[in-house]
């Protein structure tokens, strides 16, 4: 009976590491909290060292490095409107209000709000596009010249 125990307690193991295994890989797809922070800062750094036409293309350029997985860098004016989305041009000049499943306006009005106030976070309600399922997310924004810069994650993945 002993030697069974022993044998299951080690098969049970053995699925516990690949389980492990891949959620890490699915977490590993998902862009986290620190990392919506960081490519913001380096938006806001790229903001500071060159011209208002330059930092606009390079967010948006599709080679450029503001998209990673699940996230991506966007930069609005204040009626909500995209000057720039990372490695995504077709989304420059359409509206955040214009997003099936979230409540634009209000989110543009908690951007404006939060990135005057200084950089932070705002959470939203949106239709995750992969899912369909209707999932709370989370954006750091902050303000520039050019408009308010943010990067956003899905709360639930970025709490883990």
């Amino acid at each position: 009976m002993v030697g069974l125990a022993v044998q299951q307690a080690e098969a049970l193991e053995q699925r516990a590491s690949t389980l492990n295994r891949a959620v890490a890989a699915f977490r590993l797809q998902q862009g986290t909290a620190e990392e919506a922070v960081g490519l913001v800062r380096k938006a806001v750094e790229l903001h500071r060292s060159t011209s208002r036409e330059q930092f606009l293309s390079r967010i948006t350029d599709k080679a450029g490095s503001f998209h990673d997985r699940d996230m991506y860098v966007f930069v609005l004016d204040e009626t909500g409107r995209y000057l720039a989305f990372g490695g995504n041009p077709a989304k420059v000049g359409t509206r955040v209000q214009d997003i099936p499943g979230i409540a634009g306006d209000q989110l543009v009005h908690d951007i404006v709000a939060q990135a005057q106030h200084g950089p932070g976070w705002v959470e939203y309600d949106i239709t995750n596009p992969a899912t369909g399922v209707v999932q709370t997310k989370m954006s750091f924004v902050s303000q520039v010249d050019a408009g308010y810069v943010g990067c956003g994650v899905y709360k639930t993945l970025a709490a883990r």
